[in-house]
């Protein structure tokens, strides 16, 4: 299948409510292809606006397009575009893995025959291939998270919307799920990945959409929402107690302390506005404090996030 040369997902002043509950607030997005991260905490309007995707809501105003198509009034060509891996538990535990797989992609138009070859070699992809005929009631958590990812893929979709695919898995479970996305990433699918564990979307996403209150509050690359802000710095200090204290009180009247992480007798803390480092070693060298290392403050993703929603 041809890569798509238009936007994959836009939405124009998208306003969902759940009585007097707004969960969409006017959103305006427009995602395109690659693996992209969906972020924004609990109740921020992800879920809701997934279900708009897959035209299971109903926008009081504005509108939601996939490839340019509107779920609802389009409703069975955009489900044939998505393949959907909810959060919820949606399996039925007394099929087999085959069957289950073959079953969705038969409701999602393939042929008979066509959905069982495909059943099997998704789930020869998701690494299942041997227990493909045990009942999934006797499957792991991590193993029913890799038959939700083969049912979405049974029609072979070039759209996939993922909720929180690594949810209950172990480490190990984690990074392999994370690896099957990064694979399917490079077949030229989108993948719309919804998740609360930012070091999973910063390990495989090269764009993020971060939603808040139902708007849009931020996006861009990984690359650009962690570059590191002039002048902002990664400072690493040791000494005793009363000394740091003393020394850290300096620093927030001359600098902005963005965080601090404090254990005994040292503190790690990210500062905004230094220009001149030698400033710093001498103000340390003056309060009787070591410092230990400082460098350029590039945050992390869940930095980035937390400076975007603010103190909530």
């Amino acid at each position: 299948m041809e890569a798509y040369q238009g936007v994959e997902i836009s939405a124009k002043d998208l306003l969902v409510r759940y009585g007097p509950t707004i969960a969409l607030d006017k959103l305006s997005v427009e995602i395109s292809s690659g693996i992209i991260g969906l972020l924004g905490p609990n109740g921020a309007g992800k879920s809701t606006f997934i279900k708009s995707l897959l035209g299971l809501v109903d926008p009081k105003s504005g509108f939601v397009k996939v490839r340019g198509l509107d779920p609802r009034s389009d409703f069975v060509k955009v489900r044939d575009l998505i393949g959907y891996m909810p959060e919820h538990d949606c399996l039925i535990n007394d099929l087999n893995a085959v069957r289950l797989v073959s079953y969705m992609g038969q409701i999602s138009g393939v042929t008979s025959a066509s959905a069982i070859q495909r059943a099997h070699e998704v789930l020869d992809f998701v690494n299942l291939g041997e227990e493909r005929y045990r009942k999934i009631a006797s499957y792991s958590t991590g193993m029913k998270q890799r038959v939700k990812l083969a049912q979405a893929l049974a029609h072979d979709p070039p759209l996939l919307l993922l909720d929180e695919p690594t949810n209950g898995m172990d480490p190990d479970g984690r990074e392999e799920m994370l690896s099957l996305i990064s694979d399917i990433g490079r077949t030229g699918k989108t993948v719309l990945l919804s998740s609360h564990v930012l070091d999973e979307v910063q390990q495989i996403c090269g764009y993020v959409t971060i939603i808040y209150q139902g708007r849009l509050r931020s996006e861009g690359s990984i690359e650009d929402l962690t570059r590191g802000k002039e002048g902002r710095f990664r400072v690493e200090v040791r000494g005793k107690s009363n000394d740091l204290k003393v020394f850290r009180k300096d620093l927030e009247s001359r600098y902005e302390i963005v965080s601090t992480q404090a254990k005994s007798e040292r503190f790690e803390m990210i500062i905004d506005g230094l220009k001149n480092r030698n400033d710093l070693l001498k103000l340390a060298g003056i309060k009787k404090v070591q410092v230990r290392s400082i460098r350029r403050g590039r945050p992390g993703l869940e930095e980035a996030f937390l400076e975007t929603i603010g103190d909530n």
